[in-house]
């Protein structure tokens, strides 16, 4: 959070304090709590996609309220660990502790992290067509990062998808990459792994097999149309949060924008992006409503909304979540 508000100070050196008020005032507080209020509506639906899948494709009993504290404190370790890494393994551990069979839970999980990508990177091309002269221009300093890093994302989004598809093509690649002794050296710096060739396969066999359970079901087919409402409900508040300071831009302009950014924010190693997102979010979204004040305003209300107040939330929760008495007899 000290990110987030080190970001905010920098950015604020740039921001006329009277025009400012303006657009931050009192009334802010009221937008944040219904804001924050519609962003956890989108963790009800997941919370529902979960419960039902269980339901659907196992016949198993997963109460609402346990589904609920499983996705909500999914977001919660998320955007307290960086690159997002803390909730999947949050909710390995609480579905387990719930007394589900461990196979279905990696085939919720990885099933909904593979329908999550591929959501993301189609809604992220909305805001890459209608911003490309922006986001690629020299009217932004950091145009080239931003491009880098969205094409590191899609491409890993990619090889992964194919992978699915066709695992030895993937394979013949990875052998090709090997002979390379720089790409070789700098994946297995990364990686930390000298294997990582054979690990990356076998993890993504692994997503293969679970993947073809859940489609195989039928549930998927459900299923994918819920991922994308729950998606254009969190990129609605951000629009919600523009509008609110008398910014004009339209809702499927906000959504690309907001996907293709999330891509890019993806690698700032912080916890939950914090500070990046800021920044990053303040020098794309000022050129497009010609104004850092309202821009600063809006990313304000929106990042207090989805982020901050849901943390202080999800910690109270924590506290007083007790399982379900015939797990912890």
């Amino acid at each position: 959070m000290a990110f987030g508000f080190l970001a905010v100070v920098f950015i604020s050196r740039e921001v006329d304090p009277a025009e400012f008020s303006r657009y931050f005032h009192l009334k802010s507080l009221l937008y944040m709590f219904l804001l924050c209020g519609t962003f956890v509506f989108s963790i009800v639906i997941d919370s529902l996609r979960m419960k039902w899948l269980y339901s659907f494709v196992w016949k198993e009993k997963f109460p609402l309220y346990d589904a609920f504290f499983n996705n909500y404190m999914s977001f919660v370790f998320s955007m307290l660990t960086p690159f997002y890494f803390g909730g999947q393994f949050f909710q390995t551990y609480h579905l387990s502790r719930m007394g589900f069979r461990s196979e279905h839970n990696v085939n919720v999980i990885l099933s909904r992290f593979v329908e999550y990508l591929i959501s993301v990177t189609v809604l992220s091309i909305l805001g890459l067509v209608r911003y490309r002269n922006l986001l690629f221009s020299n009217a932004l300093l950091t145009s080239k990062l931003i491009l880098l890093a969205y094409l590191i994302s899609v491409s890993f989004i990619a090889v992964l998808m194919v992978s699915l598809i066709n695992p030895t093509l993937i394979a013949r690649l990875f052998n090709v990459f090997k002979r390379i002794g720089w790409i070789d050296r700098l994946i297995k710096k990364i990686t930390k792994a000298e294997d990582w060739d054979t690990r990356f396969l076998e993890w993504t066999e692994k997503l293969k097999e679970s993947v073809q359970v859940l489609w195989k079901s039928g549930f998927m087919f459900f299923d994918f149309p819920l991922t994308f409402i729950s998606l254009l409900v969190q990129s609605f508040v951000l629009y919600l949060a523009i509008w609110f300071t008398s910014g004009k831009i339209g809702f499927l302009d906000v959504t690309g924008l907001f996907y293709f950014l999330s891509l890019v924010v993806f690698y700032i190693p912080t916890p939950g992006a914090s500070g990046g997102v800021e920044a990053v979010y303040q020098i794309v979204f000022s050129k497009i409503l010609n104004s850092s004040e309202k821009t600063l305003a809006s990313i304000l209300i929106w990042r207090i909304s989805t982020y901050y107040l849901p943390i202080f939330i999800g910690i109270a929760f924590l506290l007083i979540y007790r399982y379900p008495k015939e797990v912890t007899r």
